[in-house]
């Protein structure tokens, strides 16, 4: 599955990069203590964002996406994919959404572990991208 997710990026980002004129891409690695979030934004082209750090955190890791976002000089992210359903990765998107608007959500589809944290973190999630747009992997 996470070969999967990782073609995916890679298809994403090669179509968006392909589409720059001048071929830069920046990345920015945003520290979320534990996991990583990954913000890709080529130079003309679509934002994808991989992983959104964790939640009850004061948006602590949703903050810190906001500060790449203005270093990378964009104001919404147009794809944010979720690689997984663990705290480090899923966590942040409730707080996320509430500070920045997201275009598309990619993930690999329902949940499949049977523990209560990450059915609860399934159902947060869920709730936070109700009525967005969303790809199955």
């Amino acid at each position: 599955m996470r070969a999967l997710v990782a073609a995916l990026s890679l298809v994403l980002l090669s179509t968006t990069a392909a589409r720059a004129s001048d071929g830069t891409l920046q990345i920015y690695f945003v520290d979320v203590e534990g996991g990583q979030s990954t913000l890709f934004v080529p130079s003309h082209g679509q934002s994808l964002l991989i992983d959104t750090g964790w939640g009850y955190n004061a948006f602590r890791d949703a903050n810190r996406i906001v500060a790449a976002m203005k270093k990378a000089k964009i104001s919404k992210i147009d794809f944010v994919l979720i690689t997984h359903f663990h705290s480090d990765h899923v966590g942040g998107v409730p707080q996320l959404v509430q500070k920045v608007k997201v275009g598309t959500f990619i993930d690999h589809g329902p949940n499949r572990e049977a523990s209560k944290t990450s059915s609860t973190l399934y159902a947060e999630y869920q709730k936070a991208i109700a009525g967005s747009e969303h790809i199955v992997a």
